[in-house]
């Protein structure tokens, strides 16, 4: 069955985002979005918001990880583990970044993230490995400060970006329209492995990627969703994301899902950018 690959958040993966192909690079504007921070007369800023993403260099998180994929003649279940460590610096694009080194995240083999926090928020300048697609869209702002409950923002917009592949034989690279949104909808008590933390903040992340082939013209929608719950001091507690990767030539495709949650974690010093990716999807990532 042939597949159309999904950008995740995390790489963007985002990701993560999709932190980690995941995604993705003019980014639309803080506060563009209808329910962003300073329209909604209920939303309440989250003080200290930078204390929720600790990157002090040699830090270390361990998580715990399932993987779930969905599909027409089977389903395949794997347990893994990932460690993410905050290594050091790099110079991308005259601006220096942190890097966050993964060596198992979403189950797909070790990657570099590379994120940047200042005092408007935290943009995601890519992974490595990387993909044609990905380097189209970084870099761009996967959270805005200061949180706001009940908030949104739209990480990215474009429009008719090069797939980099013939998804249909024809010869030709299909195009495709990329929409990335965040909300900040909870403070919830969540349970990991490392223990129970009552005030979690919960942040949902989607991407859409609406890719038209260019034999047919028929159009086909790859979407993933992640929700990710940060914990001041600490970072990323846990996440869950679904990654729907439709089929080019069959009727149905392939849903993925993917969770990790803390183990353990070893910080050091202050508190900076994510400890990891958030959307995204990297596409392709975690919140």
């Amino acid at each position: 069955m042939e597949q159309v690959g999904c950008a995740s958040l995390r790489n963007v993966k985002t990701k993560h985002l999709i932190p980690a192909a995941i995604i993705l690079a003019a980014c639309v504007l803080p506060g563009s979005g209808p329910d962003a921070a300073g329209t909604n007369p209920a939303a309440k800023e989250i003080q200290n918001t930078e204390e929720y993403f600790p990157d002090e260099i040699g830090s270390v998180w361990r998580y715990k990880g399932r993987s779930r994929t969905d599909a027409v003649e089977r389903v395949s279940e794997v347990s893994f583990t990932n460690e993410v460590s905050a290594i050091g610096t790099t110079n991308i694009k005259g601006e220096t970044v942190k890097i966050f080194r993964e060596t198992n995240q979403g189950n797909k083999g070790p990657t570099d993230g590379f994120f940047r926090r200042d005092k408007a928020g935290i943009t995601y300048y890519g992974s490595q490995p990387t993909t044609p697609f990905e380097q189209q869209l970084i870099p761009y702002r996967v959270l805005v400060f200061p949180l706001v409950m009940e908030g949104t923002f739209r990480q990215l917009e474009r429009k008719g970006v090069d797939m980099q592949a013939d998804l249909d034989g024809d010869g030709r690279h299909e195009r495709a329209d990329v929409v990335a949104d965040v909300r900040v909808s909870a403070h919830t008590p969540v349970t990991v492995p490392a223990g129970t933390f009552s005030d979690a903040v919960q942040i949902d992340a989607s991407m859409t990627i609406v890719i038209t082939l260019t034999k047919s013209g028929r159009v086909i929608t790859s979407r993933d969703r992640i929700t990710s719950w940060f914990v001041r001091g600490i970072g990323l507690i846990k996440y869950v994301e679904e990654i729907e990767a439709p089929p080019v030539l069959e009727t149905r495709g392939e849903v993925t899902h993917v969770s990790e949650e803390l183990e353990s974690h070893a910080l050091r010093g202050t508190v900076g950018a994510p400890s990891a990716p958030v959307l995204p999807p990297q596409p392709a990532g975690r919140l």
